[in-house]
């Protein structure tokens, strides 16, 4: 259904005085066909005042039409740039990754990552339990170290054993911070670039841009592990190979909204071309960026970004195969400047970091 079509779906709900949960279903059972952005989300909280359930079940469903195309109500009536112009822009863009991103100040940031899949709650010897609705799998929170133009994924000292962040299970992402746009923008130069749409977005006007990259450009890893046989434990056995993962570079696809002006890169979606056949049939990333203020100055950075993936597990106690939908919601908080200084107090100095 379309956004409108949820929104009096929501109107025809509450007035029916339905309870939370009633409501909450209601809207797990939608499967949007257009994209429901922030602002629109926004929008229908302040109109209907959602409980906590429906709430949740509103923010998931905003994430899964992520990659969704916006309703044509919300798309703005300005013509598209000529040919020349569109060139332009995305001769920016190039600029802005390999230069702007490349000169932010080294920085500290948090990572929280909310992780969701409709997995089953339980599994005993004598089968599954019911596929669930999706559900929250867990929290993560971890913290991003930005030093020399790039983010330092692992910041153990030299010699020592890389610590073991938590993570969510079966679905990671990485490369927010300049990779994941530095691979798009390499690759597209042997794939397919091509106007798409003018798109308010929080920070502006952006121009979108939809690109289409084949499989032998490809260098976007998608490394999927693991759907585990423990889930049912008559079919685990310790030591061995039981996991279903995939390790490849597969072609894909997406859209760049860039600013029309400066080329900077307000967001980016990607979707991968996975076969049906594949342990791992869907794998989609969306970055939103924002302005944030690191050591005084603002700076574009990531704010937000949406995970999805879509995986087999084998083997259950009916002897059927089942399909994990996992959705990670990752927001960028807390920057500010990674360095020290020094200030001398009268008969107490010391450093601060």
């Amino acid at each position: 259904m379309t956004v409108e079509q949820l929104r009096q779906i929501l109107t025809e709900q509450q007035a029916a005085h339905k309870a939370d949960s009633d409501i909450a279903q209601q809207v797990g059972s939608v499967e949007l066909t257009e994209r429901l952005t922030g602002t629109a989300l926004e929008a229908l909280v302040a109109q209907s005042n959602p409980g906590a359930k429906t709430m949740l079940a509103l923010d998931l469903l905003g994430d899964a039409s992520s990659f969704l195309e916006l309703p044509a109500s919300e798309l703005p009536t300005k013509a598209p740039p000529d040919v020349a112009t569109q060139q332009a822009m995305m001769n920016a863009a190039v600029s802005f990754v390999a230069v702007t991103l490349k000169h932010l100040p080294d920085f500290l940031a948090t990572r929280v990552t909310r992780s969701f899949d409709d997995k089953s709650l339980a599994v005993t010897h004598s089968g599954w339990s019911p596929q669930s609705d999706l559900h929250l799998a867990g929290t993560f929170s971890s913290e991003i170290t930005y030093r020399e133009g790039r983010e330092i994924l692992d910041n153990a000292p030299p010699g020592a054993k890389p610590k073991q962040i938590p993570s969510p299970a079966g679905l990671t992402s990485k490369g927010e911070f300049g990779p994941i746009l530095s691979t798009i923008l390499i690759d597209v130069q042997k794939g397919k670039v091509a106007w798409s749409h003018w798109e308010q977005t929080p920070e502006g006007l952006a121009a979108v841009f939809h690109y289409q990259v084949p499989k032998e450009a490809s260098h976007y890893a998608v490394n999927f592990c693991c759907v585990r046989n423990s889930e049912d434990p008559r079919t685990y056995q310790p030591g061995s190979d039981n996991t279903n993962s995939y390790h490849g570079t597969p072609a894909y696809h997406g859209t760049l909204s860039l600013d029309p002006a400066s080329g900077a890169i307000l967001r980016v979606t990607l979707e991968s071309e996975l076969k049906s056949s594949d342990p791992i049939t869907r794998a989609e990333i969306s970055v939103q960026y924002g302005s944030v203020e690191i050591g005084g100055k603002s700076y574009l950075c990531p704010i937000r970004s949406i995970a999805i993936s879509l995986a087999q597990t084998h083997g259950g106690g009916d002897m059927s195969d089942r399909s994990i939908l996992r959705i990670n919601e990752a927001s960028f908080t807390e920057y500010h400047r990674f360095g020290s200084t020094t200030r001398i107090l009268p008969g107490a100095p010391r450093a601060e970091r």
